[in-house]
């Protein structure tokens, strides 16, 4: 299994989308993280020589990989703080950071929690919400070359991959302004029993075939696949990735 690692976006990086000046205003140092989390029906358990997630004795996973292009802060559209922090914004500024890096949220069958930002400086402004990008991988020495996205792990015993060259984002929107300094990060954190247990996203992995007959179950969701067997099992996975994102902010008064 290839190694990953994740990188701090330089602040190098960071522009505005707008030539309003930042020139003024206070600056805080925040955190992003994505977070992988499970819940009771699952459990980890040995699989050949490495572990694996187990979810309803069916899925097993050992690898979940995501690949970032580009994330973008989207400043509040509320005019009354426009100036509350002594500098100049309006809903027409953003801040985008490009990658693009690998996170790993399954590794060896271990959830993780990974640093995507740390150290960043942001404006102290009200932010109602946090893009992510999904692009393409073109590290032509990575395991997720040209995809998104990548699963391994079993089903029903039985080796499988899903994979995605398809490039998609989703946004992470608050119900109440996020500020730097007043809250230290934010946690994106990926439920991934929402995904793989059938009770919780309707999804029936045992229907998923060995159809090249080569010990590998592969399941492919792209942009010039409609016909294999396992397309619409890879359309369903596809189709539940947003319901297994959650956020939440790490405040500065946590212990």
């Amino acid at each position: 299994m290839a190694v990953t690692m994740t990188m701090a976006l330089p602040f190098a990086f960071m522009g505005c989308e707008s030539d309003d000046t930042l020139k003024g205003s206070d600056f805080e140092k925040v955190t992003v993280q994505f977070r992988a989390t499970d819940g009771p029906i699952t459990k980890s358990a040995p699989q050949a020589e490495t572990r694996a997630l187990v979810f309803d004795d069916v899925v097993s996973i050992t690898s979940f990989m995501v690949n970032v292009g580009e994330i973008e802060f989207d400043f509040d559209d509320d005019h009354k703080w426009a100036y509350q922090y002594g500098g100049k914004y309006s809903y027409a500024d953003d801040i985008k950071l490009k990658g693009p890096f690998e996170v790993d949220l399954i590794a060896d069958g271990v959830l993780q929690v990974k640093t995507l930002l740390a150290g960043l400086e942001l404006p102290k402004a009200r932010f109602e919400e946090i893009e992510f990008e999904m692009k393409k991988n073109r590290n032509t020495n990575s395991l997720m070359y040209n995809q998104t996205i990548r699963i391994e792990g079993e089903i029903m015993g039985i080796p499988f991959i899903f994979a995605s060259d398809k490039e998609f984002d989703f946004e992470v929107e608050f119900d109440k302004p996020f500020i730097p300094g007043e809250n230290l990060g934010v946690v994106v954190d990926f439920h991934v029993n929402r995904l793989f247990s059938h009770s919780l996203s309707g999804i029936d992995f045992r229907k998923a075939i060995d159809y090249n007959n080569n010990g590998i179950i592969e399941i492919y969701y792209t942009d010039d696949d409609d016909q294999s067997p396992n397309y619409w099992l890879g359309k369903k996975i596809w189709e539940w990735l947003d319901d297994i994102i959650d956020c939440d902010f790490d405040d500065d008064d946590d212990d």
